[in-house]
């Protein structure tokens, strides 16, 4: 167990899930465009956004994001990673940047 924590501590991002559907629907039930949760500083963001929203939130990944996320009908994008809490305050200071700029 301990193997696995440092794993996730040193590495940028990690995908978590590869049914849209369950993360559809998790997000519908509790009215949501995002789900954050933390834990050990690490960040789980779970999201459909649009793709443009969903580019300004990889960004700070720098390229390492495959995998992280897959388009979805509708021109949004379903990420769903698991990064460092300094990473993670960076997408979703991008993505509420980005929503300020679209609306």
């Amino acid at each position: 167990m301990l193997e696995r924590q440092n794993t996730m501590r040193n590495s940028i991002a990690v995908r978590t899930s590869t049914n849209s559907n369950d993360l559809g629907a998790l997000l519908a039930r509790r009215g949501a465009d995002l789900i954050l949760a933390i834990e050990d500083g690490n960040a789980l963001i779970r999201c459909h956004v649009s793709s443009a929203t969903a580019a300004a939130m990889l960004a700070p990944l720098k390229g390492k994001a495959a995998g992280q996320f897959r388009p979805l009908p509708g021109n949004l994008v379903e990420i769903d990673a698991a990064v460092a809490l300094p990473v993670a305050m960076l997408m979703m200071e991008a993505k509420s940047a980005m929503e300020k700029k679209l609306n």
